[in-house]
């Protein structure tokens, strides 16, 4: 993989073509990366040039996206560990019951509930992490696709299919064919963080990219956008199982 020598810094990086893409764009995740994403047919200038010239922003981002991989809360499925839902924090804590025959879930009150049966491996967090993660699958496949037909609605859209997913980086994506899908960790975030996302991809129905026109869109469908675009940057990080 290529890297570019930035101050006392080195920086590897990717180099992609996107047909979608309109203009050079630069992007930082966790899961891919810096990325120099380059429209088809495009070249010039060169990804090291590029990146020298945007050395602030790339290393203020590379600095910021290491800094939230390293501080990622652990999650050890224990009594009392927090957990959001819909925003509203819960407490995780675990029961057995005999009578049961598999691991369910349920909140109740300020508690999120893991209630074991008999022979359920209650050492094996893979197995605590999976049981609370089929609760939020089943959370958001109840919230989610009826929120975005409410809101579709609303905003005059129209969309083919819904699919939720659990996605490493993406809250939701829209495809040129008109599906979104979204993220069941948006389950962990307010009523209103969800909203914005969904608004977001309802939007690229229209828009496909992210040009200042998309923006204008979304923003009069959604005033109050910035906030929660905001909101996810700083607390998206801590949104894990």
């Amino acid at each position: 993989m290529p890297a570019v020598v930035l101050g006392e810094t080195t920086v590897a990086y990717k180099v992609r073509v996107s047909k979608r893409a309109k203009r050079i764009n630069l992007k930082y995740s966790q899961r891919d990366g810096l990325e120099v994403i380059y429209p088809l047919g495009i070249t010039n200038p060169a990804p090291e040039e590029l990146l020298k010239e945007m050395s602030s922003w790339v290393l203020a981002t590379h600095q910021r996206v290491r800094s939230a991989a390293n501080n990622l809360p652990p999650r050890n499925y224990e009594n009392g560990e927090i957990f959001h839902l819909l925003g509203r924090p819960y407490a995780l804590q675990l029961r057995g019951n005999s009578a049961i025959d598999r691991a369910q879930v349920k909140a109740s009150d300020n508690l999120l509930l893991l209630i074991m049966p008999e022979g359920f491996p209650a050492a094996d967090l893979e197995a605590r992490r999976q049981a609370v993660e089929a609760y939020y699958r089943a959370q958001a496949a109840s919230y989610l696709p009826a929120r975005a037909r409410d809101l579709a609605a609303a905003h005059g859209f129209q969309f083919a299919r819904l699919r939720v997913k659990n996605q490493k980086t993406r809250w939701g994506s829209c495809s040129a064919k008109g599906n979104i899908n979204l993220n069941l960790r948006l389950m962990m975030a307010p009523e209103q963080a969800i909203d914005y996302v969904i608004v977001h991809e309802l939007c690229h129905l229209r828009v496909l990219n992210h040009s200042p026109a998309f923006w204008a869109l979304v923003e009069s469908c959604y005033p109050d956008f910035r906030r929660w675009r905001s909101w996810f940057k700083q607390h998206g990080g801590s949104m894990v199982f």
